[in-house]
C-alpha cells in the first residue's frame, strides 16, 4: 500500500514540477545550499523528475505545521560527491511545494 502510495504522490509531484507548477520554500539553508552547488530551477526540476519511488527514504506522514497534505522525503545522488535531500509537500491537485533542499548534515 505505502509502495502504491508513493509511486501516486511521485507521479502527481513531477506532473507538477514539469508544468512549473509548484512552490519552493525560500529557507536559507535551500537556498545556500543551491547557490553553493550553482544549481537553478532548472536544476532542481531536473533532480525532482529524475526521482523514483525507491529515491523515497521517509513517509508519507502529515505535515507538522498543519499544511493539507503528505510529506515524503527523498535523496538524490544528482551531484557526485553528495547526496541531496528533498521534503516535498503535495495535496493533489492543489499544491506542491519543495520545503528543504540540502545536503546531509
Amino acid at each position: 500500500m505505502e509502495e502504491q502510495f508513493r509511486r501516486s504522490f511521485l507521479k502527481d509531484i513531477k506532473k507538477a514540477v514539469s508544468k512549473k507548477k509548484f512552490d519552493f520554500i525560500n529557507r536559507r539553508k535551500n537556498i545556500m545550499f543551491m547557490r553553493d552547488n550553482l544549481l537553478d530551477e532548472d536544476d532542481l526540476i531536473e533532480i525532482i523528475l529524475a526521482l523514483s519511488p525507491s529515491d523515497c527514504i521517509d513517509g508519507p506522514e502529515p505535515d507538522r505545521d498543519g499544511y493539507e497534505g503528505q510529506i515524503l522525503e527523498f535523496k538524490s545522488s544528482y551531484l557526485d560527491d553528495k547526496i541531496i535531500y528533498i521534503k516535498i509537500r503535495c495535496n493533489p491537485p492543489k499544491d506542491v511545494v519543495i520545503i528543504s533542499f540540502h545536503e546531509d548534515e
